[in-house]
């Protein structure tokens, strides 16, 4: 096999696409799995397990934390296969994770642990609401809202530690030239740093993380080490440009408002139904299930929309990366690059597109850097803003 048109590797976009209808395949079987977990919660399984945590005879708090505890393992043990299959097995399969067993189980448990404190938290506030005051939904999401943009601020330096070693980028030569090219798309940074991803996976990226005095550029040691310095700077021009125009904000509160429309019916299709499901009050913990049922199935028709929005976007940070680049093939090589290490799908169906990408496709991506350079062939553009 050689290239497409695109500039792509036949063989690994054919490798790219086995996975990702093994992984389909295999997310089907997950939905299907949470569906009957939830089915069976809904339709009397937790108003059990309430039953059974109520008679221990325990207080009333810790009677809580158990029965949240229970819920947690009960879906994190059906997670835990699918997570190894479609992630450390067939990652290793095919060549693109370097990280130990031992390093996959030490992550697990930390995914684990924190999301059984996040359930053990989000549900105990969400149950004092419920019982506190009948606009528990609408103070739910004034907290949840406050909660998310503190750990906005908070995730470059506490969460992402967790997972991945980084420090600051050692190269003085490489550190200017980001921070130069930063101060050329007018974002502000705090410092450069690397990340260690080599110990873990073979993919590369680079982002811009945080908000105000904690911003800063994170660029992967794979990024550095297997991408020509001109394809590195045409990917961080592109994660500055979300930066400029303020796109982690706008997601914010689009995200929030978003989250506010979803929330206010599902909690009046709860307040209706509850009863019909042998949940005895508005407050009983046994209908927590329901209430994440419903909440699902009101945010399931803007799935769609976000990801569209969300294109928008990435193709204007494109659009962003070429204008303060000026390097059209170096944009559409690092493009190619990416998604053939990365093994993504580089021309997806349609319905694929719509239903699953955040970015627009490879092959859409080396399109915009080849009009652009058709563009710049024509004549001297004016770009405006940079």
């Amino acid at each position: 096999m050689g290239v497409d048109p695109w500039g792509f590797d036949e063989e690994r976009q054919a490798v790219a696409r086995r996975l990702r209808s093994r992984r389909l395949r295999l997310g089907a079987v997950r939905t299907a799995s949470f569906g009957v977990i939830a089915g069976i919660l809904v339709f009397g399984g937790a108003a059990a397990c309430r039953d059974l945590v109520l008679s221990l005879g325990w207080p009333g708090w810790m009677s809580v934390v158990t029965f949240l505890a229970v819920l947690f393992g009960v879906f994190a043990a059906a997670e835990v296969p699918f997570s190894y299959v479609g992630g450390f097995r067939w990652e290793h399969a095919i060549g693109l994770s370097t990280q130990t067993f031992a390093g996959w189980m030490k992550d697990l448990g930390k995914s684990l642990a924190l999301g059984l404190g996040s359930t053990i938290v989000v549900g105990g506030v969400l149950l004092w609401l419920l019982a506190t005051t009948p606009w528990w939904w609408l103070v739910g999401w004034v907290l949840g809202t406050a909660v998310s943009a503190v750990l906005g601020f908070l995730a470059p330096i506490v969460f992402v530690p967790l997972f991945f070693r980084f420090r600051p980028l050692q190269d003085e030569r490489l550190r200017t030239r980001f921070v130069t090219l930063a101060a050329r798309a007018r974002v502000p940074v705090l410092g450069v740093f690397e990340l260690q991803a080599s110990s873990k996976t073979r993919r590369s990226n680079a982002a811009v993380m945080g908000f105000g005095r904690t911003r800063r550029i994170i660029v992967t040691d794979t990024l550095l080490r297997d991408f020509p310095i001109d394809e590195v700077d045409s990917v961080l021009a592109h994660e500055l440009a979300h930066q400029r125009y303020l796109d982690p904000i706008r997601g914010f509160l689009v995200g929030s408002l978003t989250s506010l429309v979803i929330v206010a019916p599902t909690a009046w299709l709860y307040a209706i139904s509850h009863a019909s499901f042998g949940i005895a009050a508005i407050a009983d913990m046994a209908g927590l299930p329901l209430v994440a049922v419903l909440f699902s199935l009101a945010a399931l028709p803007f799935r769609p929309v976000e990801l569209w929005w969300s294109r928008i976007r990435e193709a204007r940070a494109d659009r962003f990366s070429l204008e303060l680049t000026r390097n059209p093939n170096a944009f559409a090589a690092a493009m190619v690059r990416l998604h053939d290490r990365n093994l993504g799908v580089a021309i997806p169906s349609r319905w694929e597109k719509w239903l699953f990408y955040s970015h627009p496709s490879g092959r859409e991506r080396v399109d915009s850097a080849r009009s652009f350079a058709a563009s710049q062939a024509a004549g001297p553009q004016e770009v405006g803003g940079i």
